[in-house]
């Protein structure tokens, strides 16, 4: 999400993503600050704009986050803000709960850029990486910079940075023919419906002999 600060109606927003979850929202956490109650966030709203958000995490009954918001790429010094709104729900493998959120989110605000993917219960939602259980107890993940992770680096997203390679991806038009690219033009126009691309099974197999794309292909949860 790009957006010149306080352009967008971050209410709005927060009620799109929630309202497909699985789970009730009932404890919140602004800016790292202590946990709350969800009833006290219409309190804090009235006064959130993208100019004083940092980071939001809304948590379900048993402490699971349901959705976080993180303001990213400040040390880039971007005229604008991105924010990165992490879901993570039990969706369907057909994705068609998340193309409908993808819609309802891009006019709710000036999405550039998105993607889902599924990860097993042993992967971090927000980095990505896998979990790693110690000898003698405890947990790891591996540290990657953020940009290395990009295809495309994140300074151009206005652009049509790009990520990588996903089963489901909202790309605007600068970033499908930066993909096209990228893939020697192996998507056609038809494969788009608006801004979504979804790849399917055949084509994730084809897409995998590309090597410049390699490192960039997340198509399944390992």
């Amino acid at each position: 999400m790009v957006t010149e600060t306080n352009s967008i109606n971050l209410d709005s927003l927060f009620d799109t993503f929630l309202k497909y979850s699985d789970s009730e929202v009932v404890q919140f956490s602004l800016n790292y600050e202590e946990v709350k109650e969800i009833k006290c966030f219409s309190q804090k709203k009235v006064a959130l704009c993208t100019e004083h958000l940092e980071n939001l995490d809304f948590y379900d009954v048993k402490s699971r986050t349901i959705l976080t918001v993180n303001k990213v790429f400040t040390y880039l010094n971007f005229k604008f803000t991105v924010l990165e709104f992490t879901v993570a729900n039990s969706f369907r493998k057909d994705f068609k709960k998340e193309v409908q959120l993808f819609k309802d989110i891009s006019s709710a605000g000036d999405l550039v850029y998105g993607y889902s993917r599924v990860l097993r219960s042993d992967y971090l939602p927000i980095t990505e990486n896998k979990v790693q259980r110690r000898l003698f107890g405890g947990i790891s993940a591996t540290v990657e910079s953020e940009e290395a992770k990009w295809l495309v680096h994140p300074e151009g997203i206005e652009q049509g940075a790009i990520k990588g390679l996903y089963p489901l991806n909202y790309l605007n038009d600068q970033a499908f023919s930066i993909l096209q690219e990228y893939s020697g033009g192996f998507f056609d126009s038809h494969d788009r419906a608006g801004n979504i691309i979804l790849i399917d099974q055949q084509s994730q197999k084809k897409l995998s002999n590309i090597s410049s794309l390699e490192k960039f292909m997340h198509f399944s949860e390992t």
